[in-house]
């Protein structure tokens, strides 16, 4: 169920127009992104359906060279309600963090340098701050 804010503005989430596997990498990554944001915008991370939804609009990301990380969001969208707030927590973070990152491979094919990478320890993800 969207959120009073989601619904107060008339906006929905709706599945895509054509199959995932059509679309180009540019166009997965652009998806994505307009998907974290419209999720984060309306604090709708707590509802079971949207965190379904985006889980969905990720899946192909899986095959684009961004590590494990791509699943590890799938993984924690699809865990059920009530979502752990510790989770609730890393997984805006990790969105926030993979935003950059899917907009350079849309921009210009790929990662930017400097950017996440799957086998940096932790605490260097947790310091990691973005170019832009």
């Amino acid at each position: 169920m969207p959120s009073p804010t989601s619904l107060a503005n008339g906006a929905t989430h709706s599945a895509p127009t054509m199959p995932m596997d059509s679309w180009s990498p540019d166009g997965l990554c652009e998806r994505a992104v307009q998907a974290i944001w419209r999720s984060l915008d309306e604090h709708d991370l707590v509802d079971e359906q949207v965190r379904d939804e985006l889980a969905t609009i990720l899946e192909p990301l899986t095959e684009l060279p961004l590590g494990n990380r791509p699943q590890r969001l799938i993984d924690v969208l699809k865990q059920r309600n009530p979502l752990d707030p510790s989770h609730l927590y890393w997984l805006t973070r990790r969105l926030l963090t993979l935003v950059p990152e899917l907009q350079a491979i849309a921009h210009h094919g790929q990662a930017q340098a400097g950017a996440l990478r799957s086998d940096m320890p932790i605490d260097e993800i947790d310091a990691y701050q973005p170019l832009d």
